[in-house]
């Protein structure tokens, strides 16, 4: 965050897109965002944004933060976690899988999903013990926080590949998932659950602009422009690995330019 800091205009997301679309974006313009609403950021991040005064847009799962029920992808992960094999094993394991989960419908993932669950005779229920890495933000956590340079947003109800819903269940899911954090003043932009192209289409693009959304984030690499349609917005995704020399140049944009030249 310091090196952020010191080379980069950092602006909220909304400033971030309204300057975007009028032609007026600083120099090397920064926004930070952060997806689903898990707990450590409000522990981790949440701290080092404040101390640095650095602002962040949070996207909210609302059924996650608001009704705690554990995101798909992390029942997943820990059913597979509580298998045997190795920890590259079980990582490759829960990888190939999530990819195939991904491309089902969600009363088929579902099922697949509770096979799994009962194979490996556990499910992510609570979030209590081992579990707890897992835990969702509180809404005394995000009403602390937003006052404080963290804006909030809406990513969805349940957290499905949108582009595999039927028109109204789309509806619900971008619109509702806003109505569920009405006491909250949210972003403008949404973000997709999952973002790769193919997941999302026209209908889930217009369900977004009846709901009023003015934009919305995919998790496909790169920079925005002018040109850049505003309901696919780019980023540019940190991991744990990320750290250093590593970190500053994948910001920079060096891991997208290396791809486009030897892809």
């Amino acid at each position: 965050m310091r090196h952020f800091a010191k080379h980069y205009t950092i602006l909220s997301l909304d400033e971030a897109v309204r300057a975007l679309w009028s032609g007026r974006l600083p120099k090397n313009a920064l926004a930070i965002t952060f997806d689903d609403g898990y707990r450590n950021f409000y522990e981790h991040a949440f701290p080092i944004l404040q101390r640095l005064r650095i602002p962040a847009a949070v996207f909210l799962v609302s059924d996650f933060v608001l009704k705690r029920r554990p995101l798909w992808v992390d029942r997943l992960e820990y059913a597979i976690g509580t298998m045997k094999g190795s920890r590259d094993d079980l990582i490759r394991r829960d990888m190939t899988i999530r990819d195939e989960l991904k491309g089902l419908d969600e009363e088929s993932r579902e099922k697949r999903l509770a096979k799994i669950e009962e194979e490996a005779r556990c499910a992510l229920a609570d979030f209590s013990g081992d579990r707890l890495c897992y835990a969702p933000l509180t809404l005394d956590e995000i009403r602390q926080m937003h006052g404080s340079g963290i804006t909030f947003g809406a990513h969805s109800r349940s957290h499905p590949i949108l582009s595999k819903l039927a028109p109204q269940h789309v509806r619900e899911e971008v619109g509702g998932s806003k109505k569920d954090f009405e006491t909250l003043t949210l972003s403008s932009v949404f973000a997709y659950p999952n973002g790769q192209r193919g997941d999302w289409n026209e209908e889930v693009e217009r369900s977004l602009a009846e709901s009023g959304y003015a934009a919305a984030l995919t998790t496909i690499e790169g920079f925005n422009g002018a040109e850049t349609p505003r309901y696919a917005l780019r980023r540019i995704a940190m991991d744990g690995t990320d750290d250093g020399g590593a970190f500053a140049a994948i910001a920079s944009g060096v891991r997208l330019f290396l791809r486009r030249l030897f892809l």
